[in-house]
């Protein structure tokens, strides 16, 4: 599967989740919406955030066409669907501690800052935002790799 496919499924079905995770008709707008999570934080990282990631890191070779800006947008789009995701932990073992801990908490936000700054990169198609947004990237996964998941980082 290519990668324009891949984040086109992972797309799809985020949207598929906040479509079913909408309030129902009988809830009041104005009550908060219990979201459960419904995979690990693990799975959501290697199906959705690192596919989006590595597609943003590849603008190393900046995008030429329409269609390849809509890649690096559809990627920036992900990224912060999914960081969004993380905040609220997982099904994992550890992911409810995790999503507690303030490092934790500023590896994400560090995370959705660049997909802001990719998706703003993309939009404008600014090849050197594009690239100074996958710079702001590299620091939170890196990091939170080494402090939550070393496994990754020692796989390498």
């Amino acid at each position: 599967m290519t990668t324009a496919a891949r984040l086109g499924v992972a797309a799809a079905g985020l949207a598929l989740s906040a479509v079913a995770l909408a309030p129902s008709a009988q809830q009041s707008a104005s009550e908060p919406v219990e979201l459960a999570p419904l995979v690990s934080i693990m799975e959501l990282m290697r199906q959705t955030i690192t596919p989006a990631t590595n597609q943003l890191w590849s603008a190393w070779q900046a995008p030429e066409t329409p269609a390849e800006w809509r890649l690096m947008e559809e990627a920036a789009i992900t990224l912060l669907a999914a960081s969004s995701l993380s905040a609220s932990g997982g099904t994992g073992p550890m992911d409810n501690a995790w999503v507690k801990e303030p490092a934790w908490q500023g590896f994400n936000t560090a995370m959705i800052a660049a997909g802001q700054a990719a998706l703003e990169a993309s939009r404008n198609q600014d090849p050197e935002a594009l690239l100074a947004a996958g710079d702001l990237l590299l620091p939170p996964c890196e990091g939170c790799h080494q402090q939550f998941n070393p496994a990754v980082i020692n796989a390498q």
